[in-house]
């Protein structure tokens, strides 16, 4: 780190190193912060655990008193958490590509600044 910012560097190379080298801590700590989430993800509910979590349907109340109502009315309330179980699916697979991309990108990203910080300041022969 000192080879960085000694004194036989001219000031526009320690003005580079100095953005370089914030740039590859940012990098870092993004990487372990996407790395965790991908760790730590949500796992996905199957159907039945979601309609008794989330849709509750057994404990909403009916509008009406008839049995063909009540029938009519189940089979909406089914359908509707059918829509929203396959919504809460694709958003949660979406997130976690979502987030292996982040780490993509963040890697990527610690390994070229890391790659530039040491060819530029390399010792020349």
């Amino acid at each position: 780190m000192s080879k960085l910012f000694s004194k036989e560097k001219d000031i526009f190379l320690k003005i580079i190193n100095s953005i370089l080298v914030l740039w590859l801590m940012t990098a870092i700590v993004i990487s372990f912060g996407v790395g965790i989430k991908i760790i730590n993800k949500e796992k996905i509910l199957t159907y039945d655990e979601y309609s008794k979590d989330v849709c509750v349907l057994e404990k909403l109340p009916y509008e009406c008193d008839t049995e063909e109502c009540k029938k009519e009315i189940d089979e909406e309330r089914n359908q509707n958490c059918e829509n929203y179980y396959i919504q809460y699916k694709k958003d949660l697979e979406r997130t976690n590509k979502i987030n292996i991309n982040n780490e993509l990108i963040a890697l990527s990203n610690v390994i070229i600044v890391s790659l530039f910080l040491h060819i530029l300041n390399r010792k020349h022969k």
